[in-house]
């Protein structure tokens, strides 16, 4: 579908964060399983010991126990949010918001920032470092696209953090990701 066809409701699809606090994030994932709006609950592997045992056993858990994505209109969003709220007990706002001088803002994540964040996240088995977005300038590295291995198409900034070479992604009022190590062999430079 090209630009031109999409209806005006189709621009106002945005992806949301939500907070909910006391690990309430996962039982709402669970309920938009049975919805059509499409959400992201970033998860990753951990290893934990088996209780009175040397074994390990690998357990997926969520990166954040209160954050969730949502793609989806404000006004449709609106009314689930409310029915979640009731179902759940849940008395605080689930937007995330960030502040912006007096005023506190919804955070919209854009699209080709979630897509790169996702394809990131997404491969839990690889490790990924969180980073706040005041500890990392994103102006000393260079705008570059993975074509290879298990990051192909995340587009991102190109620089060393923690002595290696990697691709930070950064999603606006919330922070940073950067990849595993990429090879140089993998980049490709935007500018």
């Amino acid at each position: 579908m090209s630009y031109f066809e999409m209806s005006y409701e189709d621009k106002n699809i945005k992806w949301f964060v939500l907070f909910a606090a006391n690990g309430k994030a996962a039982k709402i994932s669970n309920y938009l399983k049975s919805t059509d709006i499409e959400y992201f609950y970033p998860m990753f592997y951990q290893e934990r010991r088996i209780r009175n045992s040397e074994r390990t056993k690998r357990f997926l858990q969520p990166i954040f126990r209160n954050l969730l994505f949502v793609k989806s209109t404000k006004s449709e969003l609106d009314p689930i949010l409310r029915e979640i709220k009731l179902k759940f007990g849940i008395t605080s706002d689930l937007y995330y918001r960030y502040r912006d001088g007096e005023e506190r803002k919804i955070i919209v994540v854009p699209s080709a920032e979630m897509q790169n964040f996702i394809a990131v996240v997404g491969a839990v088995e690889e490790p990924i470092i969180y980073i706040s977005n005041e500890d990392v300038n994103l102006a000393k590295g260079t705008r570059v696209r993975i074509n290879g291995g298990v990051f192909a198409g995340v587009e991102g900034v190109f620089m060393r953090i923690k002595g290696d070479r990697r691709v930070v992604v950064s999603l606006p009022n919330l922070f940073s990701v950067a990849t595993a190590f990429v090879p140089l062999e993998f980049i490709v430079p935007l500018e």
